[in-house]
């Protein structure tokens, strides 16, 4: 009788073992790779839905900077090269002046460069199709010293273009000096809805003021012989006019110099959920690299959004926009 119940024991036993095998092997097993999947699918679509939101956002910031090129139509941009950079030499003084410009050129995305990119067929893709065109040409004249920074200032303003290269040559023992400035027009032609009817040509920015007078008060060019000959001579009075106890008045006090924006580049930009908007900056100067957090500052610019490839800083009370690969210099208004 024993041995009959230790058998029947034995065989509830073997056959309740079966059945938590089979309840492991058939469900809590499916169940947990289940939620694996379902925990892995909310991640992906967590990061689609953030990769939306970037696109939507680089649209818009592509099609903002659509609206400040110089048009659509190659004869257009052309046209509106050639006068644009013939209104800011002369209207800073320059004479003899010369612009020439060579055909649009294509611009393939960089991705085609990079290796290790999968699926090769990408790189296929964007090789087929340009990004955008690029006109660069040449705007060259004669004038001061402060005619000539002057004017390259005020063409390093406009939104429309960029001063790839510069040659500074003196004459007349630095009295005069011929500019000569390579410039790049970028082209969007597919997201210009129309053609301009007029370009903006703003004046230079602000903090190009204090350089310019800096440079252009102690001109460097000039013969030195030439600059003493011309002083006048120093007259040494035994006692001021107004009495020995009279202070001399004070000279000029000169504005500070503002932050070197030209220093700090945007070189990379990461938005998480885990640490928000991270700015990676690195000065062009001294090699040295921070990581700017949302709320945090370089230099007096505060880091308050990014999306994308476009980090949004805020400097006194203003907001700019910074694109990788861009100085702080190079912002442009939110707006």
């Amino acid at each position: 009788m024993n041995t009959m119940n230790a058998a029947k024991l034995a065989a509830i036993v073997g056959v309740l073992v079966a059945a938590y095998a089979g309840y492991q092997w058939m469900y809590v097993g499916p169940m947990a790779q289940a939620k694996a999947r379902l925990v892995e699918s909310e991640d992906r679509l967590d990061e689609l839905e953030q990769r939306l939101r970037d696109g939507r956002g680089v649209k818009k910031e592509l099609s903002g900077l659509a609206e400040k090129t110089l048009g659509k139509a190659v004869d257009a941009v052309s046209h509106q090269y050639s006068a644009s950079l013939r209104q800011l030499a002369e209207r800073n003084g320059l004479s003899r002046v010369v612009v020439s410009h060579r055909e649009p050129e294509s611009q393939l995305s960089p991705i085609t460069r990079v290796s290790g990119i999968k699926p090769e067929s990408v790189k296929k893709i964007l090789r087929g199709r340009a990004d955008f065109q690029v006109m660069r040409g040449n705007v060259s004249g004669q004038g001061t010293l402060e005619q000539v920074l002057r004017a390259m200032a005020e063409v390093d303003a406009q939104s429309w273009c960029r001063i790839d290269s510069f040659t500074l040559t003196p004459m007349e023992r630095g009295e005069r000096f011929t500019i000569e400035m390579g410039i790049s027009a970028p082209m969007l032609a597919d997201l210009v809805k129309a053609e301009p009817t007029e370009i903006a040509l703003p004046g230079a920015r602000d903090e190009a003021g204090f350089v310019l007078s800096a440079i252009t008060t102690r001109n460097a060019f000039l013969d030195p012989k030439k600059t003493q000959a011309e002083q006048p001579p120093v007259v040494v009075a035994s006692e001021s006019p107004k009495g020995p106890d009279v202070a001399p008045e004070p000279g000029p006090v000169l504005p500070p110099p503002p932050p070197p924006y030209a220093e700090w580049r945007l070189t990379g930009l990461v938005v998480s959920r885990a640490s928000g908007v991270q700015a990676f900056m690195s000065n062009v100067r001294t090699n040295a690299k921070v990581t700017v957090l949302k709320g945090a500052k370089v230099e007096d610019a505060v880091l308050v959004d990014g999306s994308g490839e476009v980090a949004v800083f805020e400097i006194a009370g203003a907001k700019f926009r910074v694109r990788i690969n861009q100085t702080l210099a190079e912002r442009e208004p939110v707006g």
